[in-house]
């Protein structure tokens, strides 16, 4: 019953919103109600802390109509957003705060203005915020956070272990590649301390432990790649089918204009980190798991499909295979389509 109405809460037109441009240590707050120009209130700017939070929640608590829902939305700025958001929920748990694509709100001041200041960017996000009505955002849990970090921090390092690693052949005098291949060992001793700490993470709650051992029972998926898919997306239940393709990236994206018909290429739209994880763990996978060899075969046998074009379609693949996995509470079975197959004939 409460579930219900909370998501009746969620799915309830806003008409009041606060539109935040957020800077380094300061933020711009600007109030709209859907009545263009109705409303000559001011646009204060806060400083970013908690001091700027409660002074901000205050000038917010007069400016909207009690009894009516509001929201709070600002553009993503990095970690800037983030500390904020973080701040506003901390105060009030209960607040809708959103923190959407800075380039989808980016356009759309573009769309209206052709100047940009702080108090003008605060109004048009907050009536973007009242246009385009964008979702609550999910607090994550603490645990979920530093795995999170540590796997991001993870990530750097292998790059830059990469990048030296590549300039090492072309290094010339002996001093030099001594120096690189120091820093080489030294980055491949912290990304083994960093290994340790993600699987010490993994396991510190219940859920986020079993999540991650149900996907390390997928073939290509170890324990280190569950706990990247884990940290990069949350828990795979939350997601439907089409949502976990959109948070992947890995879809095509069709270019249309009039009888203008541009080749389709990979969205690549969210963590770049994940489709790295998915590109390496489907090598083992596209081997060992039924599914994926019948997709990739037959996807080889068009004409017009090249063999990244089948990986992809693979690396899609192995992550629906890996919700239906989590979903399931089963450890992965190349026989459990057949098998379910066979129990539904029984009891029909």
């Amino acid at each position: 019953m409460e579930q219900n109405q909370a998501q009746a809460q969620e799915n309830e037109h806003i008409w009041q919103w606060f539109g935040l441009d957020v800077s380094k240590k300061s933020f711009t707050a600007a109030f709209y109600n859907g009545i263009p120009d109705g409303s000559k209130s001011e646009v204060p700017t806060f400083e970013s802390n908690q001091k700027g939070v409660k002074s901000f929640l205050s000038w917010r608590k007069k400016q909207i109509a009690a009894g009516f829902p509001s929201g709070i939305v600002m553009e993503s700025t990095s970690y800037h957003s983030r500390d904020l958001a973080n701040l506003l929920q901390k105060q009030d748990n209960s607040l809708h705060v959103s923190v959407c694509n800075a380039r989808s709100v980016s356009y759309y001041i573009k769309s209206h203005v052709p100047h940009k200041t702080d108090k003008s960017d605060a109004v048009l996000i907050a009536r973007y915020g009242h246009d385009f009505q964008p979702p609550r955002m999910k607090v994550r849990p603490r645990e979920e956070k530093l795995l999170k970090e540590l796997v991001s921090e993870r990530m750097k390092l292998v790059n830059i272990k990469t990048m030296l690693s590549n300039k090492n052949n072309s290094l010339e005098f002996k001093d030099v590649r001594a120096i690189n291949k120091d820093v080489l060992n030294c980055l491949k001793k912290k990304i083994k301390e960093l290994d340790k700490r993600i699987a010490e993470a993994g396991k510190q709650t219940v859920e986020m432990n079993e999540e991650i051992e149900l996907l390390d029972t997928i073939p290509g998926i170890a324990r280190l790649s569950a706990s990247v898919i884990y940290a990069e997306l949350g828990s795979l239940k939350q997601y439907t089918r089409k949502q976990l393709s959109g948070m992947s990236g890995l879809y095509p994206r069709i270019t249309q204009s009039g009888s203008s018909v541009k080749k389709s290429k990979l969205a690549k739209t969210g963590s770049a980190y994940l489709r790295q994880i998915l590109f390496l763990d489907v090598n083992h996978a596209m081997g060992n798991i039924p599914a994926l060899v019948a997709l990739r075969k037959r996807l080889l046998a068009r004409d017009n499909t090249c063999k990244m074009t089948a990986r992809c379609a693979c690396m899609r693949k192995l992550l629906l295979i890996a919700k239906g996995v989590v979903d399931s509470g089963i450890p992965y079975d190349p026989n459990f389509q057949q098998k379910k197959q066979e129990i539904s004939l029984k009891m029909a």
